[in-house]
């Protein structure tokens, strides 16, 4: 009877692993498919569910800079463009604050490093020109302009990987891009015009 309950607790105990290193190996091989070459697709998605909001705000300030400091003729006049800089300097440094508190996933840092790098660069041009101006100072807006050019060139590569994101994701439906560059720089590439 002993030798029969012994081989009876030996094939428990060996179904019982055999059970657990399948499960582990189901479990290892749905980690395996959950991944994207970001990282974990759950990680991947978080952060760029976390970088729409902010995506939309920038791509909203740059276009409200166009609506309001930018004329029908394509010139920025710097009395025009001052007060609407100062209105909303305040929420390009509130998505600098909030891109300063999400971590993305290590093989998406350099994209995060680009588009702080773009609000960073648009924060000094808004501040370069409002200072120039405050002190009278026009031959400041050239270094502004080329601080817009800058934040605007990073646009294109910045949307390139945010839709390889999207498409590792297979969630190119809600696909959210910054805006790209229209006229809100000061009069197109030239300094805006002191009036």
């Amino acid at each position: 009877m002993g030798l029969v309950k012994g081989l009876v607790m030996r094939l428990d105990m060996g179904r019982l692993v055999c059970c657990v290193v399948t499960s582990l190996g189901l479990l290892v091989g749905c980690g395996k498919d959950a991944d994207t070459k970001f990282g974990a697709t759950d990680d991947v998605r978080a952060y760029r569910s976390a970088l729409n909001p902010l995506i939309e705000e920038v791509s909203a300030i740059e276009r409200e800079v166009g609506e309001r400091a930018v004329g029908a003729d394509s010139v920025a006049i710097d009395s025009r463009i001052v007060p609407v800089y100062l209105e909303l300097q305040p929420r390009l440094l509130a998505v600098q604050q909030t891109l300063a508190e999400i971590r993305p996933p290590r093989k998406l840092a350099n994209m995060h490093d680009d588009i702080n790098m773009l609000v960073q660069l648009r924060l000094d041009a808004y501040q370069i020109v409002i200072d120039g101006f405050a002190a009278g100072d026009i031959s400041v807006y050239a270094e502004a302009v080329g601080r817009l050019a800058q934040a605007n060139a990073l646009i294109l590569d910045i949307n390139g990987q945010l839709c390889e994101v999207d498409v590792e994701l297979d969630d190119r439906d809600d696909c959210r891009l910054l805006a790209v560059h229209t006229s809100s720089t000061p009069s197109g590439a030239d300094a805006p015009r002191h009036v």
